[in-house]
């Protein structure tokens, strides 16, 4: 086997048998025959261009796939190459399960590209699955990272084409085209007709909503009038000019959208309401008193509105249904467009929406996005060429053929489709075969199904398709029975739908009418209404016999197939007693019914109701809640006054520091904010707007593009809000839009929604909002939200001094590194710890926010911030400090939270931070305080004097700093060299040490050696030379 390579470019050594190209109606069925075809071109050459088999390497370096020779060591030449996410199929299901084939799809950048299909034979039949997968897996990788820029284009694209509006109404058009008037002339009649339905409920003294019926009005205009007719869905309106149920999509894939939505919204029709006498007809612009305000989507190829009330999608239009769109002259903050309506029969088909935007320059945006949306779907649809495929094509007749062959017998199924050929076609495919000389039945029906499809793809070029028109000149024959072709399909078609209509329509009272155990009498009710609505039977199909032509004549009993379904053998003669007691039994089983649905929608409801919270409150509590606990709570929960008589605080404080169970949390933050406002009632002028959260609703808000991109922020990984403009996303906006209408000052900022999001998983969107209320304005925390933020940075600073008088250690490391507490701790201030820490943590934390306020936050953040002093020290750069506060540090576990839980309870700073915060006031005045500043221009010469000096004294400072640097680099030159010298001595010295001992070695050798006397000779020898070595003169010896 090949050496393993690196994972980023994988090669597997193979033979490559050849490639063919194939029509893209080519189906699976068709492939086994494809593969067939080219194994043995590739093997014999009689089936068309001779491509010898080769040994190649497929080498896999995503996201390409490439086929390179053996032969050849460099990879940048290869045979073909492709994408691996162009890679559609494989087929590895012949008998030798050596060979593998996989299908290449077209060029998605060229249209017209064709499929191709490439062959191969691996040496180990295991080696094949090795292959596929590992191609499947680059092919994923590959289309993973094609995705993501799209994705967050997809995300950007969404999360800017979302408008809120007001919807004002819809109106019947004859035109699809609208004089540019159309909307300024639908507000003024809207606006008459709302003055008239004023003037009428002061008239019958009524204090709800007139029921009025649609008007007709002329629009003045050059052309012919255009009549309008008012209509509205009705989840917006009650008594709605829809005259047809209207069946709404929910927006949450989590069901949380048909799980918010009332048992009486969406499709119960109101019943039809008298109306006075003098009302004007035709007229119905939407009731300001109820909730109008919508989400307009722009999506890739439709608009949708939605509405945050219903949690539903009231609206949904494709481009390809809207013909125009226009803005007010007049009325510049209003928009509409026209579209097809196909539930209006007739010629008026088109029907316009209006709407309105909080400015005029929101509609200019709304109206540019439409148009850049139009042209980018027109652009997208005109690249997608759809493969047209009918009945009568070629190649679909083959398709059925291989589908019938498989597993079953071939040679037959294949004769009896060359049967309904032509002569020539079947004498010219004969011919080819035998030319070829085929060795087995297998192998004929290999070149009989190839002959095939090369007929069909040239017969499928010509072809056209059913009911559509010829492009060429033809015989007048041919031309008539195309045309009497058509005629027949129409026909069927017309009489096929409008049957099953008239079947389905009264199938549908019928069902609606009676239940199923009164079979009988659903059967009685079946054989009136046929009677008096055809004049005639329908005829049983279970007799075989076809449906007889609708006539006008008498019934027939003896043709009567219902009469035979009665429980007795034979129809009875009826009387009208039996007739009035079969009314009363249907009546009253209609009742029974409707009451069944009542209590049936009731526990449905229920159910989804204890649903959606247990989905809210997917998390694991901080600290088990005792059965004492939950015992104390569920007392103080149902006290008589518990919202008008003052409890024990400190009684409260203890129950609340032994656990508050999940499920009773959002009841426990109701009683805890009413035992507040009934201890320190607020200013009159510093509490909050008395504005009603539905009124709120109503209204637009400028502050919804900001909303708008942050509901995907908030909580994306939690079910509730992880749907886009799900319930949990629509609810948010709810509450968020109502809040930045009720506070104008504070509007809305960022760390809310977190606050919100927390309210909204333990409670109703009413009860959130009365509690955010309680958040801002009672326990003050909207200041820290307004637009100076002087609130935020005392908080800043009161953090700060707590860390420098109690943990001084890390405080000096923070002032080392430059990190400031609004570097990590604002987010844990504007959003309570919500945006970082998990669900539970920040739960048990609104715990305690409720009673002591922001005190609390102080609190938890010198806890955590004490318990991880000792890694926070460890870290020795500003951006792993950084990385650990906000990535390591949340990353509690339950043990760290029941502990820092703990601290807090124990903890009590509010004489400090009270301390702090005068602190910082004095220092503020102390700077206000100051001196006058001098004159300008006597402030800016100084500064240019200390700036000359400061530069003097810099380049000086840089002159020394070069010079010291030469000094340093010479200094560490000759220590080098020294160093050098030193090695060098050292060496010599061990060397002359090894040789000295050696030479000692060879002269002790040598003395042991020689004779006694010799040896007194070399003694004396020693003694006559001198202390240098050097011998002295001697006398000669005779």
């Amino acid at each position: 086997m090949q050496p393993i390579p690196p994972k980023s470019d994988r090669k597997f050594a193979l033979t490559y048998i050849g490639w063919s190209s194939l029509d893209r109606r080519t189906t699976l069925p068709m492939l086994p025959w494809l593969v067939a075809e080219i194994r043995r071109r590739g093997e014999r050459g009689d089936c068309g261009p001779v491509v010898q088999p080769r040994e190649v390497q497929l080498v896999l370096n995503p996201p390409f796939v490439r086929c390179v020779p053996s032969s050849s060591n460099n990879s940048s030449v290869f045979i073909f190459e492709h994408k691996a996410q162009l890679v559609s199929r494989f087929i590895h299901n012949s008998n030798d399960l050596t060979y593998f084939a996989y299908l290449l799809r077209g060029q998605p950048d060229n249209p017209e590209s064709e499929m191709s299909c490439h062959v191969f034979k691996a040496c180990d039949p295991n080696q094949v699955p090795e292959v596929i997968s590992s191609i499947r897996q680059v092919s994923k990788s590959a289309l993973k990272e094609d995705t993501k820029p799209k994705q967050e284009a997809d995300e950007a694209f969404y999360n800017s084409q979302k408008f809120e509006v007001l919807y004002c109404g819809k109106v019947t058009v004859l035109h699809k085209k609208a004089p540019p008037t159309l909307v300024d002339d639908c507000i003024d009649k809207f606006r008459q007709h709302e003055v008239e339905r004023k003037r009428l409920r002061l008239l019958n003294g009524q204090r709800g909503s007139t029921e009025s019926a649609p008007v007709e009005f002329l629009i003045g205009g050059e052309g012919d009038p255009l009549s309008l007719r008012g209509a509205f869905p009705e989840c917006i309106l009650e008594d709605s000019g829809f005259e047809e149920p209207q069946e709404f999509r929910t927006r949450c894939s989590s069901l949380a959208g048909s799980l918010q939505r009332k048992p009486g919204d969406g499709v119960i029709m109101a019943p039809t309401r008298r109306r006075h006498s003098s009302a004007p007809n035709h007229v119905q612009p939407s009731d300001a008193d109820k909730n109008r305000t919508m989400l307009f989507q722009v999506g890739r190829f439709e608009v949708n509105l939605i509405s945050p009330d219903s949690k539903t999608v009231v609206l949904e239009k494709n481009f390809k249904d809207i013909s125009s769109c226009c803005q007010g002259i007049k009325q510049c903050d209003h928009f509409g467009f026209i579209c097809r309506d196909q539930s209006e029969p007739g010629p008026s088909q088109y029907v316009c929406y209006v709407f309105q935007c909080a400015s005029e320059s929101l509609v200019d945006e709304v109206m540019l996005t439409l148009k850049q949306a139009f042209t980018t779907a027109a652009a997208l649809q005109s690249n997608k060429t759809q493969v047209q495929l009918c009945e009568a094509c070629p190649m679909h007749d083959l398709h059925k053929l291989c589908e019938r062959i498989e597993g079953k017998l071939t040679k037959l199924a294949i004769q009896k489709y060359l049967s309904q050929l032509t002569d020539n076609e079947q004498a010219e495919i004969f011919e080819r075969v035998q030319r070829l000389k085929p060795g087995s039945d297998q192998e004929e029906n290999e070149l009989v199904i190839l002959h095939l499809r090369q007929l069909c793809e040239t017969k499928q070029k010509s072809h056209l398709h059913i009911g559509e028109a010829p492009q060429v000149n033809i015989l007048p024959s041919t031309s008539s029975r195309f045309k009497l072709d058509i005629l027949k399909n129409k026909a069927r078609t017309s009489l096929t739908s409008s049957l099953e209509n008239i079947f389905a329509r009264y199938k549908q009272s019928l069902d609606s009418l009676f239940t199923e155990r009164n079979l009988d009498l659903k059967i009685f009710f079946l054989h009136v209404l046929c009677i008096d609505v055809f004049g005639c039977c329908v005829l049983d199909h279970s007799d075989g016999k076809e449906l007889l032509p609708l006539s006008p004549r008498a019934f027939d009993s003896s043709l009567d197939p219902l009469g035979r379904l009665l429980p007795s053998g034979e129809r009875p003669k009826r009387t009208g007693a039996d007739y009035r007691a079969l009314w009363k039994t249907a009546i009253h089983q209609q009742i029974l019914l409707l009451r069944m649905e009542k209590e049936n929608q009731r526990l449905e409801a229920s159910r989804d109701e204890l649903h959606i919270r247990k989905m809210k409150l997917n998390y694991q509590e901080v600290g088990q809640c005792s059965k004492d606990a939950q015992a104390l709570w569920e007392r103080k929960l149902t006290a008589p006054g518990r919202t008008t008589v003052p409890q024990d605080k400190e009684e409260i404080y203890r129950a609340l520091c032994q656990g508050v169970p999940k499920s009773r949390r959002g009841e426990v933050w109701l009683l805890l904010s009413h035992q507040h406002r009934l201890r320190h009632r607020l200013p009159q002028r510093q509490q909050a707007p008395d504005t009603t959260y539905h009124d709120l609703l109503k209204q637009l808000t400028a502050q919804q593009h900001a909303i708008l991109v942050d509901l995907g922020r908030t909580f994306p990984t939690h079910q509730y809000f992880s749907a886009q403009l799900g319930a949990g996303q629509l609810s948010l906006y709810n509450l968020l839009k109502a809040y930045s209408l009720l506070d104008t000052e504070v509007g809305y900022c960022q760390g809310i929604s977190f606050v919100a999001g927390v309210l909204l998983l333990h409670m109703s969107e009413e009860q959130a909002f009365d509690m955010l209320k309680y958040l801002m304005y009672d326990l003050g925390i909207r200041q820290q939200y307004r637009p100076d933020m002087v609130s935020l940075q005392i908080q800043m600073y009161q953090l700060s001094r707590l860390l420098h008088d109690y943990h001084r250690e890390l405080y000096n490391h923070f002032e080392e590194h430059e990190i400031s507490p609004s570097l990590y701790a604002a987010p844990w201030f504007l959003t309570l710890f919500a945006s970082q820490f998990p669900l539970n943590f920040v739960s048990r934390i609104f715990d305690f926010v409720f009673v002591q306020g922001t005190g609390v936050i102080f609190k938890v953040a010198l806890c955590l911030l004490s318990s991880h002093e000792g890694e926070i020290v460890e870290c020795d750069s500003f951006e792993s400090i950084v990385d650990y506060l906000k990535t390591t540090l949340p990353a509690l576990t339950l043990t760290q939270m029941e502990q820092t839980i703990a601290k807090v309870m124990e903890m009590d700073i509010t004489k400090q931070l009270h301390a702090y915060e005068v602190e910082y006031h004095v220092l503020q005045d102390e700077m206000l305080d100051a001196g006058p500043l001098p004159d300008d221009s006597d402030r800016l010469d100084k500064l240019e004097k200390t700036n000359v000096q400061l530069k003097k004294q810099n380049m000086d400072l840089l002159e020394k700093l070069q010079a010291a640097r030469q000094k340093i680099q010479t200094l560490e030159t000759s220590v080098e060299n020294f160093l050098s010298r030193e090695s060098k001595m050292k060496h010599m010295i061990r060397s002359l040490e090894q040789e000295r001992a050696a030479y000692q070695k060879t002269i002790e050798r040598m003395r042991s050696c020689l004779p006694p006397d010799a040896l007194t000779d070399v003694e004396m020898t020693q003694i006559k030379t001198g202390p240098n070595g050097k011998a002295k003169n001697a006398a000669k010896k005779p």
